[in-house]
């Protein structure tokens, strides 16, 4: 006997996350694989990213606090994989290829100290914001999100098919995500996870306003 069943698309994302491979193909009938995985305008937060990823926030989280016991800047870049895996997990991320005829796009957040006008254009037209504080020697800067940029490569490698050499900066190797979008949306949200990521470890570096988190 055969019944046909009717089912929203968020009860639908719930059984195609649910890690029950029966649920899991009752949803892809209904749906396509496209719809049922998560946005990444959804993802806002580490928790968030690891339900993305069908992974144990409680235990993923007793993992990073392990790490950061020996370098809390090695747990934040922990936390930053699998958030950049969260949020391009439509795509497939090549070292030598773009999806979908796209650049690989990098983030851009730098930092300011208080009082500076450098950016002053840019945070008045809204096309750049501060999304957290740090201090350091007793000086505060503000962070700065926003803009993303490409390379010119092939790839999360940088990679010029004319010559077969890869030329990816850090930044693009590390970060890079399948369109401008998510990156900027990256920075957003977990920029000062990335601050941390780079600076934690320094003596007397201090994250003191986190704006999204």
């Amino acid at each position: 006997m055969e019944r046909n069943i009717t089912i929203t698309l968020e009860k639908a994302k719930e059984w195609y996350s649910s890690g029950n491979n029966q649920l899991k193909e009752i949803a892809l009938q209904a749906f396509s694989k496209d719809e049922l995985l998560p946005s990444f305008k959804d993802i806002t937060t580490f928790k968030k990213a690891c339900e993305a990823l069908n992974l144990h926030y409680e235990v993923t989280s007793i993992i990073i606090k392990d790490i950061a016991m020996v370098s809390k800047a090695s747990a934040a870049m922990f936390k930053l994989n699998i958030i950049r895996k969260a949020l391009n997990l439509s795509y497939d991320l090549h070292l030598t290829k773009n999806q979908k005829d796209s650049y690989i796009y990098y983030l851009y957040i730098p930092f300011v100290a208080e009082g500076s006008t450098y950016y002053r254009n840019e945070l008045n037209s809204g096309k750049m914001e501060v999304i957290g504080k740090i201090k350091n020697e007793g000086i505060v800067y503000n962070i700065l999100n926003g803009c993303a940029s490409y390379d010119g490569g092939i790839g999360l490698g940088g990679f010029r098919s004319y010559d077969s050499v890869g030329f990816s900066e850090a930044g693009n190797g590390f970060l890079g995500c399948a369109s401008k979008e998510i990156a900027q949306h990256f920075g957003k949200y977990f920029g000062m996870l990335i601050i941390e990521a780079k600076y934690a470890d320094m003596v007397d570096f201090e994250i003191i306003e986190n704006k999204y988190q």
